[in-house]
């Protein structure tokens, strides 16, 4: 049995969302969370740096297992030995550490794995980099401890060096299956999967995801006053936002892109009118927050709410069994590039329309979408070649039997 420990974010009253591990008798970890602060707050979000703490709380586990204080060997600049880290360590991190599941798992994926080390590999470093700090340039002890740091980077790429598979993006719908999933959850529908009450709430939510290609945290973060629907084009205003002080939600939604006016269409602008001036209006409490989407005890919605409201979906319909937000939002990458194919643009150009759109800063963001609808594009091609073959061979035998 593993120690236990516990990561709590610690809400400050100007808004700031400060994740800290904790042990088992709910003690903060300085050594831990020293790093957390100092190197990660200023570069991860809230929800992000919780993960890391996760991971870096497995490594407390397993440290508290150990004949050694891992804390004084950082401290001092001695770190792990190869050995400890591909023999010991790297076991331990491929461990799941999952609680009770209907089937337990015994080790992670590579890809959580490669993740947990890159984690680790980096807190160990930062800690050896502090303790050639504090000796002066040139001296034996700073060339031991630098030496040290080589050779561990070396032995975490070694326990690395498994071949670990590409992480699965997010299934984009086929156009015959976004027809279906707009009947099933179009409001009034037979098949809604909603009460009545939260039909065109969720309806809505839909649309926004599937057409805008919003991700979830930045169609959380969406207040009333970001639906721009008098000017001549609708515009929804995507706003980076983090620490919100008027956010009360514990885990805040994150607008991890770059902030960016999308324009609607006027059909959606007039469901988003309806929406905030009779359905929203009806919610209690609705007028002390300035969030679009609410629950129903007038809070703003919360992430696991909206995974939870396509769940049922799926729950519905088998079909959309799968039905994820992320993967609207792969939908409307996919069909955006075929847009942009069928009105003549060439690559580069598509290219620069979707990192506006989607909000990315990197070409290396776009990359997943661009190979699924290569993908998609490849199996259509090859389908109509085979096809075309299996026409030619009926029209010379007569017989489709061959």
């Amino acid at each position: 049995m593993h120690a236990r420990f516990h990561v709590v974010i610690v809400r400050h009253p100007d808004g700031e969302r400060l994740p800290i591990l904790l042990d088992a008798s709910r003690q903060p970890i300085g050594w831990i969370n020293a790093y957390a602060i100092q190197r990660l707050r200023p570069r991860l979000a809230a929800n992000s740096l919780a993960k890391s703490l996760h991971i870096l709380g497995f490594l407390w586990s397993w440290a508290a297992k150990q004949p050694f204080s891992l804390q004084e060997r950082l401290n001092t600049g001695e770190g792990l030995s190869p050995d400890e880290i591909v023999s010991q360590l790297y076991p331990w991190l491929r461990r799941s550490f999952q609680g009770h599941p209907k089937v337990h798992k015994l080790v992670v994926s590579p890809s959580t794995v490669a993740q947990r080390l890159q984690v680790v590999a980096r807190f160990i470093s930062w800690h050896l980099e502090c303790a050639m700090a504090r000796w002066s340039p040139g001296s034996a002890e700073l060339r031991d401890i630098r030496d040290r740091l080589k050779i561990i980077e070396r032995a975490f790429a070694h326990a690395g060096r498994a071949r670990v598979a590409s992480p699965q993006h997010a299934r984009p719908l086929s156009e015959e299956e976004v027809t279906r999933l707009l009947m099933v959850c179009r409001p009034g529908s037979d098949k809604n999967p909603w009460k009545r009450p939260y039909q065109e709430r969720n309806y809505l939510i839909v649309l926004m995801l599937l057409l805008l290609g919003l991700r979830r945290g930045e169609l959380l973060k969406l207040r009333v006053g970001d639906c721009l629907l008098s000017r001549r084009i609708p515009e929804v205003r995507i706003e980076r936002s983090p620490d919100d002080a008027r956010d009360p939600r514990r885990s805040e939604p994150q607008v991890k892109t770059d902030s960016r006016q999308l324009p609607c269409d006027a059909s959606l602008a007039r469901l988003l009118n309806a929406y905030i001036c009779q359905t929203r209006r009806e919610i209690a409490g609705a007028d002390k927050t300035p969030f679009l989407f609410l629950s129903r005890d007038g809070k703003p919605m919360s992430l696991a709410r909206v995974n939870g409201v396509l769940g049922q979906v799926g729950a519905m319909d088998p079909e959309f069994r799968d039905l994820h937000p992320h993967s609207l939002r792969s939908t409307c990458a996919t069909s955006f590039r075929a847009q942009g194919l069928r009105n003549g643009l060439d690559e580069d150009r598509i290219e620069k329309h979707m990192m506006y759109f989607f909000g990315w800063r990197s070409s290396d963001s776009l990359r997943p979408y661009v190979a699924e609808a290569i993908r998609r594009e490849s199996c259509e091609l090859s389908l109509g070649y085979q096809s075309l073959l299996f026409a030619c061979q009926t029209a010379e035998t007569g017989n489709d039997q061959w």
